[in-house]
């Protein structure tokens, strides 16, 4: 989903602050200062599964052989000059500033435990817990709830009944 259509923005919101609740904070700066610098590495050519442009000519259709002179593209783009023909290319000050907005990056920040959670709901604690805890981390990172444990413990009874 492109930012361009209805509710892409928020969507492409909340796939970014999955991906830092799923990686890190510093994994994802770590990520947008390399786009920073490397603006091109976020081609759509450059999809996952597609061969990198420096992997063996093998992997590479219409290669040139190892060592043959590989002409420049005419309508290559400067480093520079990439994000500005390619609207499709991350915003990286709109992602940079919806991971300073999240309001907690890891699990040990939600103000509710999963002990707290079994007890409230009058169950064991499973496989269920972990999944109730990442929703809760995910809506409370996406702002859509206060990191608060009464308001999270009842939005947890909300969720819980709503799986029964």
């Amino acid at each position: 989903m492109s930012p361009g259509e209805p509710g892409g923005t928020e969507a492409l919101r909340r796939r970014w602050i999955a991906a830092v609740l799923a990686h890190g904070q510093s994994a994802a700066e770590g990520w947008l200062t390399l786009l920073a610098a490397l603006p091109e590495a976020a081609a759509p050519g450059l999809a996952l599964g597609a061969p990198a442009p420096g992997a063996p000519a093998a992997q590479r259709p219409n290669a040139p052989a190892p060592g043959a002179f590989a002409p420049q593209r005419p309508n290559a783009l400067a480093p520079g000059d990439f994000a500005a023909q390619r609207p499709d290319a991350p915003d990286i000050p709109a992602l940079r500033s919806w991971t300073a907005g999240m309001p907690l990056h890891t699990l040990a920040e939600l103000a509710v435990t999963g002990r707290e959670l079994a007890t409230v709901l009058h169950k064991r604690p499973g496989p269920w817990l972990g999944e109730l805890l990442q929703r809760l981390l995910m809506a409370a990172a996406a702002g859509d709830i206060p990191n608060d444990n009464r308001l999270l413990l009842l939005e947890a009874k909300r969720m819980d009944s709503n799986e029964q």
